[in-house]
């Protein structure tokens, strides 16, 4: 039979084992291959929290309900495809698969795309939409335009890399 101050040690030992086995798990979370930042949607999807690709699942475009900031719940959309029609109050997404949706956008809309917001998103650009649904309507609340991301880099960024070439 074990002593409690035995039994007190092994439950020490067995925590910081757990402890170290996390911790591990953490650094090599932290090392992985990020994609590379001229696809924007891609390297925000890959980011591991939240995102798509870290989970391996390379999503188009889904829902999924999170815990609201004030309380609550809350559902979420995102969506990756090309800007079929764009306004200053709303924007058209339609991705690879054929699905498209209608996204709200609004003073609250973060638009990284230029210094115009939304009136630099163009038909035909490659984006990424984060959105808040309610009552069936989506509101955009992050439009990410990674045709202009990529444009705007070109101009004075250095070229990058091609990665596993020889």
């Amino acid at each position: 039979m074990q002593t409690p101050r035995n039994w007190k040690a092994g439950l020490v030992a067995t925590g910081a084992a757990v402890g170290l086995t996390l911790a591990g798990l953490g650094v090599a979370g932290a090392q992985t291959e990020q994609a590379p930042a001229d696809d924007p949607p891609a390297a925000a999807m890959k980011q591991g929290r939240g995102g798509h690709k870290g989970m391996g699942m390379g999503a188009l475009h889904g829902e999924f309900t999170t815990k609201a900031p004030a309380g609550g719940y809350q559902t979420l959309a995102t969506q990756v495809g090309e800007a079929t029609e764009v306004s200053a109050t709303s924007i058209i997404v339609k991705s690879e698969d054929g699905f498209s949706r209608t996204y709200a956008v609004d003073d609250g809309t973060m638009v990284n795309a230029g210094n115009n917001g939304i009136a630099d998103v163009k038909v035909g650009d490659r984006v990424h939409v984060k959105a808040i649904v309610a009552d069936g309507k989506a509101r955009a609340v992050d439009v990410h335009d990674g045709t202009q991301a990529k444009e705007l880099r070109g101009r004075w960024a250095p070229p990058r890399e091609k990665r596993g070439t020889n």
